[in-house]
């Protein structure tokens, strides 16, 4: 694994723990009427999809359990189609898929610190 690569999956870690706490402060109703909430969270989730698309194309074909391609598919949407999001798959990936998707980078992250 190269040094870049080390640093992206860094980069995603962060941002994923980052939006672990955004949404452990807040319920669903809270975050669907507060866009300052709204903002950070698909912030956040955009760095992930930016560095998942950074990352080596050996390191993401010998890791296919992680899901590069709908990381990098939610960031372009995001990024993209930002005035058509669905708040309600937001938080639905915020506190369901990236918390799945979190263990998987902290395990590659943790096989590159051996």
């Amino acid at each position: 694994m190269t040094p870049p690569d080390i640093l992206f999956l860094r980069h995603m870690l962060d941002a994923i723990d980052r939006i672990g706490e955004v949404v452990s402060r807040t319920t669903v109703e809270r975050f669907k009427a507060d866009w300052v909430i709204q903002d950070a969270t698909i912030r956040e989730l955009q760095i992930p999809g930016e560095a998942a698309g950074r990352v080596t194309r050996e390191v993401a074909e010998s890791h296919p359990e992680v899901p590069w391609a709908e990381i990098t598919g939610l960031r372009h949407k995001l990024v993209h189609d930002y005035f058509v999001v669905d708040l309600d798959v937001v938080w639905q990936t915020a506190t369901v898929d990236v918390p799945a998707v979190r263990s998987l980078i902290a395990q590659l992250v943790a096989e590159v610190a051996e």
